[in-house]
C-alpha cells in the first residue's frame, strides 16, 4: 500500500476514535474481559492483525475481515471497530443495515457502487465511489455495496460501536424460516419463485469425497454461472425497501 493511502486510513481511524459512538460509556480506560488477569495485559492486548486476512481473500468473491468486539476484546467499551472489504469483479454485498452503529467507508481500490435507502421518502441515494472517496451509512439504514466493474475493489469500513451488528436482508428473509406464504403476499408471487429463491440462498452443501479409485473431477475454468433467480431477488429485496 502507498504512504500516502496507509496515511489517509490512520487519520481516518483517528477520527473515529474521538468520534461518539453509541455504545454506553464505561468508567475506565478500558475493559478487561472476564477471567483476564489485568496485572500480566501487555501491549499484545491492544494489537489486532486480523485484517490481513482482507489481503488474501478469495479475489473472485465479495470477503470482509472484521475487527469487532468478538474478534478484538480490547474494543469493549471503545465505541469503534473496523473491517476490510474486499470485492471481487461483479459481486455484491447485499442490502443490510447495522443496528448499532453508523458506517463509514473509505475506498482504497475503486471504483465501488455503493447506495443507502431513506424509508421515509422512499428515494434511493446512490454513488459510484473512486479510490480515495468516503461514504457514510448512517445508523439502521438499508445500504449496499456492489463492483460493476472488471477489476477487484477494495474497502474498508469504520463503525461507530465496537459491536455494530449486522442483518442481510436477502438471509433475514428467505432463510430464517418465514413462512413461504407470507413471502408470496408480501412480493406477489408464486410458491415456485420463493422456493427458487430460499434453494439459491441456502448454503452449497460439501461435495461427496470421490471413490478411492474414481478419477480426479474435471476443473472448469470459467467462472461460477450466475443464479437464474438472482435478478429477482434484488428486485424482491428493492421492493421490500420501498414498502
Amino acid at each position: 500500500m502507498a504512504p500516502s493511502s496507509l496515511t489517509t486510513l490512520l487519520v481516518l481511524l483517528a477520527v473515529v476514535l474521538v468520534a461518539h459512538g453509541s455504545d454506553p460509556d464505561i468508567l475506565t480506560d478500558f475493559v478487561v474481559p472476564p477471567g483476564t488477569n489485568a496485572s500480566l495485559l501487555d501491549g499484545t492486548f491492544f494489537t489486532y492483525a486480523g485484517l490481513i486476512a482482507g489481503n488474501s481473500a478469495d479475489p473472485a468473491k465479495f470477503t470482509v475481515s472484521k475487527a469487532t468486539a468478538a474478534e478484538f476484546p480490547a474494543l469493549l467499551g471503545q465505541s469503534v471497530s473496523y473491517a476490510a472489504l474486499v470485492f471481487g469483479p461483479g459481486t455484491v454485498n447485499p442490502p443490510h443495515v447495522h443496528p448499532r452503529a453508523s458506517e463509514l467507508l473509505y475506498v482504497v481500490q475503486g471504483p465501488l457502487m455503493v447506495g443507502l435507502v431513506d424509508e421515509i421518502k422512499r428515494e434511493l441515494y446512490a454513488q459510484t465511489l473512486q479510490t480515495g472517496d468516503m461514504f457514510v451509512f448512517p445508523k439502521g439504514m438499508v445500504h449496499f455495496q456492489f463492483n460493476g466493474g472488471a477489476d477487484v475493489a477494495r474497502a474498508f469500513s469504520a463503525f461507530g460501536s465496537a459491536s455494530p451488528g449486522t442483518v442481510s436482508l436477502p438471509v433475514a428473509l428467505f432463510e430464517s424460516g418465514i413462512s413461504d406464504a407470507v413471502l408470496e403476499k408480501s412480493f406477489n408471487v408464486d410458491e415456485a419463485t420463493v422456493l427458487a429463491l430460499e434453494h439459491d440462498l441456502a448454503p452449497a452443501a460439501p461435495a461427496p469425497a470421490p471413490a478411492p479409485d474414481s478419477p480426479p473431477a474435471p476443473k472448469n475454468g470459467g467462472a461460477a454461472p450466475v443464479p437464474a433467480c438472482l435478478a429477482l431477488m434484488v428486485g424482491f429485496a428493492a421492493t421490500l425497501l420501498l414498502l
